[in-house]
C-alpha cells in the first residue's frame, strides 16, 4: 500500500487516530479504514509544547506516517 493512497484514505473518511501506548521516546496511534489500521509514531521530542490528546483526527499525523 502506497502512502499517497493512505493519505487520500485520509483526508476522504476523516477517522480518528486513538493512542495505543507511549514509549520511552515515541507515542504510538491507530487509525481504522477502509485499507486497514493506520500507524502512526510520534516523537515527544517533535511534540513540543503541544499537548497531544488521546483521540486526534488521523490526517494531523500525516507526518508521522510508519
Amino acid at each position: 500500500m502506497e502512502k499517497n493512497e493512505i493519505k487520500k484514505a485520509l483526508y476522504k473518511e476523516k477517522p480518528k487516530a486513538i493512542k495505543v501506548i507511549d514509549y520511552d521516546q515515541v507515542r504510538i496511534y491507530e487509525a481504522s479504514t477502509s485499507l486497514g489500521n493506520i500507524t502512526f509514531e510520534v516523537p515527544f521530542r517533535e511534540m513540543g509544547e503541544n499537548i497531544f490528546s488521546d483521540s486526534i483526527e488521523a490526517q494531523l499525523l500525516i507526518r508521522w506516517l510508519i
